[in-house]
């Protein structure tokens, strides 16, 4: 991933020196919008795996108490689609892997598994997110552009963890896994101020909570997101930007692929490409 920043780096200025007296699409005037970036985000989560057989099991930090990296970096792809002048679908997907190895100091209880103190364990959490949102622009001026927004926040986690246990000339191993898909409905806002024809800022926000009752499956969570940026137009067709984005994620659920409940966030830098047409 440092290789990829740095490559984008140098494409950032070499852009830069063509952003000449070639005139660029005007904001607000563009149709098809595409985005490749990378994120730097710092994770915190939480999570608990109950067992069908065993019952609750601990809640625990896959941080703290599986020595996982939550300090990472990944890429993000994004399409905007503005359809008409005040109406705009988009989407974004970005994917994270976390990793983790410790010898835990406490006994845990995931999924069916109990993992006794002193175990080594190895885990691997996998996080995929994949907002869809619509924006209707309330106010759409040459200078500003103040929407709503609604859509759907896509996320998908894959849990991993094996143990291996050491008892004088025996040993024993056991593994737990989960897997969770959360479509989380949300409702916001969104504001673009535009300096000039090169120069834009803005800043979107989002929240949501929703339960299922047993009727159905059993589920609970709230969210939610905050995001800053600043971008330039090179050319006509290129730009870039940097921004600052926030999320949280609150959930509780009862289905067969998982027991319990998770919570992440993240909060982190990004830099990206876009072209416009």
């Amino acid at each position: 991933m440092s290789r990829a920043l740095r490559m984008l780096g140098a494409a950032l200025a070499a852009l830069s020196g063509a952003a000449g007296a070639e005139d660029v699409i005007k904001p607000g005037d563009e149709k098809f919008t595409v985005m490749l970036g990378a994120f730097l985000p710092a994770f915190r989560s939480k999570m608990q795996v109950d067992g069908e057989q065993t019952g609750t099991g601990d809640r625990f930090d896959p941080g703290d108490d599986l020595g996982v990296d939550q300090n990472t970096s990944g890429g993000w792809f994004g399409v905007e689609w503005r359809f008409a002048p005040r109406h705009r679908l988009g989407f974004t997907y970005s994917r994270f892997t976390l990793r983790g190895e410790r010898a835990i100091d406490r006994d845990l209880h995931i999924d069916d598994k109990i993992f006794p103190i002193g175990a080594n364990l190895q885990s691997q959490l996998r996080l995929e997110i994949l907002p869809i949102t619509y924006s209707y622009s309330l106010v759409k001026r040459e200078r500003d552009e103040f929407a709503l927004t609604a859509g759907l926040h896509w996320s998908r986690l894959s849990f991993r963890v094996e143990g291996s246990t050491s008892f004088g000339p025996r040993s024993s191993s056991n593994e737990a896994s989960a897997n969770a898909n959360v479509p989380l409905p949300l409702f916001g806002l969104r504001y673009d101020h535009h300096f000039s024809e090169r120069w834009s800022a803005g800043a979107t926000a989002a929240a949501f909570a929703l339960q299922f009752g047993q009727e159905t499956w059993h589920f609970k969570g709230n969210l939610v997101s905050a995001r800053l940026h600043a971008e330039y137009r090179f050319t006509r067709h290129l730009a870039g930007g940097a921004a600052l984005d926030a999320f949280k994620v609150d959930t509780k659920l009862s289905r067969n692929d998982w027991q319990g409940g998770f919570d992440y966030g993240y909060w982190g830098p990004q830099v990206y490409l876009m072209v416009r047409f």
